[in-house]
């Protein structure tokens, strides 16, 4: 079974700050088929995108901006955090830095 984790397993604010997944996504990851895996695999290293980081200008990904509905994308179950006025989401690195940033 693949898996994105890098074995640095730490969860805040309901996001792996190791491997980037939400803990929903790790919670379900065996239950998924091989697709749906790859699929979050290639969102978290960037392979599939929808636009750039605006922190960062690496490739990001927004199910919203793919077509799905706000509850369908993975920035839904993390709090709100303060990116600052953006065009667009941030990428899940950026994402989990503002996170370890929170007190």
């Amino acid at each position: 079974m693949p898996s994105p984790c890098i074995g640095h397993c730490q969860a805040k604010d309901g996001l792996c700050l190791g491997c980037g997944r939400t803990l929903t996504e790790i919670g379900r990851w065996s239950a998924m088929d091989s697709d749906a895996q790859l699929a979050v695999m290639a969102q978290l290293d960037g392979s599939t995108s929808t636009h750039r980081c605006p922190g960062c200008g690496e490739p990001a990904f927004c199910a919203v901006s793919a077509g799905a509905t706000i509850t369908e994308c993975w920035c839904s179950q993390l709090p709100a955090l303060p990116m600052g006025e953006a065009s667009a989401c941030w990428c899940r690195r950026c994402l989990v830095k503002a996170i370890v940033a929170r007190p």
